[in-house]
């Protein structure tokens, strides 16, 4: 179970929308979004051998997003009236629910690989294209028709890959790392092709005993553009990094239990909009800048 806290987004706007849904131009204003999330992670693994494992992972979330918005120039009352229809159909106030593409993986582990009791883990796969997918939101806009951004799939197969490496350092310290990445490589149904992800971290893991230990981690996330028929979509497209700090505990029934904290650190978008205002169309990225998560995780085998 996974909480993320108050992402925050928005952009300027200089458009509103008519009582007959015609797109018009309004006052200067901002568009202010913040998003909350909870997702559920179903994690099912079976062992094939010593060394090989099948996994299957899917995930159920919840988005709430709250809008609001920032006069910049003055408005009139009928402005701000049209500013809000215009408001309603990019960014409303709502909780958004469902299934997100599921994971399927087959890995391989392989102990003792450098030096004794360290550890090499890779799997390969795919994404299932089980999440909600969107029409183009782009062009909604243009259209003054109500749209979202927020996707819970992408509607293709991207196949994913990653590696797991851990060593002993000292007694009952360990040192970890990993790197993943997803690579959509076409569009779907609907002209949306998803962006390539890549994920790495490095962290310590300190045993205190048989049934308590302590992690800490660094954690890096690239995300190139997606894209709507061949188009940037400008709200994709970041690098961010978290540093995480997390305990794991064995329950009495043997249940592992693991609680994570993670903080942001630095978050950059691609989409450089140093000029976007020149033409007065004022597009601007409205990727999120993210808050701190908490995560529970729950294990059982039988």
């Amino acid at each position: 179970m996974v909480r993320w806290f108050d992402a925050q987004g928005g952009h300027l706007d200089a458009k509103g929308l008519s009582p007959s849904g015609k797109v018009i131009d309004v006052p200067l204003h901002r568009h202010n979004v913040t998003l909350n999330t909870f997702r559920i992670d179903l994690g099912l693994k079976y062992q094939l051998s010593p060394q090989w494992v099948m996994e299957a992972n899917v995930p159920y979330s919840t988005k709430t997003q709250e809008a609001t918005i920032d006069e910049i120039e003055p408005v009139s009352p009928a402005e701000m009236e049209a500013i809000l229809r215009n408001q309603d159909i990019h960014h409303r106030n709502e909780t958004y629910v469902g299934l997100a593409d599921m994971d399927f993986l087959i890995g391989y582990g392989r102990p003792g690989l450098f030096i004794e009791n360290d550890y090499l883990s890779g799997r390969i796969g795919t994404t299932v294209p089980i999440g909600k997918t969107e029409e183009d939101p782009w062009k909604l806009a243009d259209a003054g028709l109500e749209h979202l951004h927020i996707q819970f799939g992408t509607g293709t197969f991207n196949p994913v890959a990653d590696l797991h490496y851990s060593l002993p350092l000292y007694k009952r310290l360990n040192v970890h790392a990993s790197l993943r990445g997803k690579f959509p490589f076409y569009e779907n149904s609907k002209t949306y092709r998803g962006s390539r992800e890549l994920t790495y971290t490095a962290g310590l893991n300190y045993h205190l005993n048989d049934w308590i230990s302590f992690q800490t981690s660094y954690f890096g996330f690239y995300q190139s553009f997606a894209y709507w028929a061949g188009e940037q979509d400008i709200n994709t497209g970041l690098r961010f990094s978290m540093a995480s700090v997390g305990t794991s505990v064995i329950t009495p029934y043997n249940f592992p239990l693991s609680l994570t904290l993670m903080f942001p650190l630095y978050q950059e978008t691609l989409y450089d909009d140093s000029d976007a205002f020149l033409d007065g169309t004022y597009e601007e990225s409205d990727a999120f800048k993210f808050g701190p998560l908490v995560s529970l995780t729950v294990l059982y085998a039988f």
